[in-house]
Order: C-alpha cells, then sequence, then structure tokens
C-alpha cells in the first residue's frame, strides 16, 4: 500500500489494496493468529483512507482512536469508518477473527445512502442480525476471489445487502430514511476533495452548476446551518487533525489551509473552538498521550 505524498497525514487509496485493479472493492478477512501483512499492513500511525472500510468483529475487542473520538470494538461488533476519518489503532487482543470490507463511494449502489456519515461508537447487531452479516462478508469473500461473468454487478448487490443488513442496526432506524438531497451530498462530497484550494461556498457552487444562494439554501433546510458554516466547520476539523497528526508548525498549517495570515487563522480557529490553535495542540496531545514528532 502507498502513501499519498501530497497529504500531511497519510492517506491511503483503494487502488493500492486491490489485487484485481478493475475492481473498486476490497475483502480481507483476518483469521486467528494471522500476522498483519499487505494490504492492511502495521498501520500503527495516524492515518487515513480514500474509502469506506466496514469493520465486522467476531471475537477480537479492539481500541481505535478515530477523529478524537475512542472507540471500542468488542467482539460481535460493527463499525463503519468514513473516508478521510483519521485512524489510528490502539489497544488490540492477540486474538482476530474480523472482516475488512474496504469499498469506494462510487461502487455504493445508487440507491443505498449510508447514514451517519460518521460513527461514534461500534454497535453490537443481535447474534441473528450478525450471523447474517458475517455470512454476507463471507460471500463477498468468495466472489471477490474468483473472477467470473458478471461480477461487479453480483458484488454491487451483495454489497447493498450487507448495507442495508448494517443500517437497520443502527439506532433510531425507526425515524425517516430518506435519503439527503444529492445536493447536499455532493457538497460533502467536493469539501472532502477540495478542501485546500476552494474556500468559499461560491466555489463549490460553481461546481455544483446551481448559484450559491440555491446551495445555500439546501444545506439550511436540511442541516438547519448555512453552507457557510459546514464549510467552516469542515475546516475546523482538519486544522484539529493536523494540529493533532502531524509535525507541522502554527504557520504551516495556516497556509495550508489557505489562510493568508496566520493572525487570521488563529481567529478562526479560536471562535469555533474557544481555543486557540496551540493550545488546542498541547491539551490534544496530553488527552491522547501521542506526540507524532
Amino acid at each position: 500500500m502507498r502513501k499519498n505524498k501530497q497529504h500531511v497525514i497519510a492517506s491511503y487509496r483503494l487502488e493500492d489494496l486491490l489485487i484485481d485493479p478493475g475492481l473498486l472493492i476490497d475483502v480481507h478477512y483476518k483469521a486467528t493468529g494471522e500476522i498483519s501483512h499487505a494490504p492492511h499492513a502495521d498501520l500503527n500511525k495516524a492515518h487515513r483512507h480514500e474509502f469506506y472500510t466496514l469493520i465486522v468483529a467476531r471475537k477480537q475487542r479492539s481500541q481505535h482512536m478515530v477523529d478524537f473520538q475512542q472507540v471500542v470494538l468488542p467482539p460481535e461488533s460493527v463499525f463503519l469508518l468514513s473516508p478521510w476519518q483519521v485512524h489510528m489503532p490502539g489497544d488490540i487482543e492477540t486474538t482476530e477473527d474480523l472482516f475488512l470490507i474496504s469499498f469506494m463511494p462510487d461502487f455504493i449502489p445508487a440507491d443505498i445512502s449510508i447514514s451517519p456519515f460518521t460513527m461514534k461508537e461500534a454497535i453490537i447487531p443481535p447474534t441473528v442480525a450478525f450471523n447474517e452479516i458475517w455470512h454476507l462478508c463471507e460471500v463477498l469473500q468468495l466472489e471477490v476471489s474468483h473472477r467470473c461473468a458478471q461480477q461487479e454487478q453480483l458484488l454491487q448487490h451483495y454489497l447493498a445487502i450487507l448495507l442495508i443488513k448494517f443500517m437497520r442496526c443502527l439506532p433510531d432506524q425507526s425515524t425517516s430514511n430518506t435519503p439527503p438531497p444529492a445536493l447536499l451530498t455532493r457538497y460533502r462530497e467536493l469539501m472532502e476533495v477540495h478542501l485546500r484550494r476552494w474556500i468559499s461556498p461560491a466555489d463549490y457552487a460553481d461546481a455544483l452548476h446551481v448559484s450559491a444562494g440555491y446551495l445555500n439554501e439546501v444545506v439550511k433546510q436540511e442541516t438547519g446551518q448555512t453552507a457557510s458554516a459546514l464549510l467552516a466547520a469542515r475546516r475546523v476539523l482538519e486544522a484539529k487533525r493536523m494540529l493533532l497528526h502531524s509535525a507541522l508548525g502554527i504557520k504551516e498549517i495556516a497556509w495550508h489551509l489557505r489562510f493568508n495570515e496566520v493572525t487570521y487563522f488563529n481567529r478562526f480557529f479560536k471562535k469555533h473552538t474557544h481555543q486557540t490553535p496551540m493550545a488546542f495542540r498541547i491539551t490534544s496531545r496530553e488527552k491522547y498521550n501521542y506526540n507524532p514528532e
């Protein structure tokens, strides 16, 4: 697996995992006693993926840090790691019995909406539901390992069923399952790709072929926030990630996030977090007992 060196925080691409680069999905099973090896090899430092990974743990209990949240995966649990989330493994028991299902957003069938975008804790499905999810992982693994006619279509169908089974186990599934408007979804997707180049909602509106006012109207109706507020929150999250996980100085981070003046970056960050960037770096590294330098 190769790091994308364009990113300050190590970033990994799905095509670097794949035995068959023609697919947009990778299924990896880690058996009890297996020594870690490529494609999921010893990623003990903070990193992120440009793809989704569904972790289905049967016997393993592990702890991870995912975007400033300590996440525990007990036995018979499931967790979805979304693209670009910064992830760092913590304590992992030696017994391993888990599936890692990695797939690109483009591989998700159009009528499937993954919700929530980010998880704060693993879910423990009822035993029957977990066994169904585990079985679907086994079916996906078998299908990935053999090149057959209409393989991609079949894999997409199996993935769709797996994701539906997973989403049924999420809390509050009794409420409306209406997916967010495509415009909001694309706005969020574009932020992940162009965050360090486009710093105004108008830039995204142009790319989406709508007016900035219409984009703001849709975003506010669905989220209760303006398009500017959503973008600011995403820039703050990126700043936090870099302050904790990178060795760059405050001035370098400000430049990387397209702030012309470090004083403006300091004011922006403090306005949204009530801390200066340096204070956040110190307290967060103390909290997680972590220093990448």
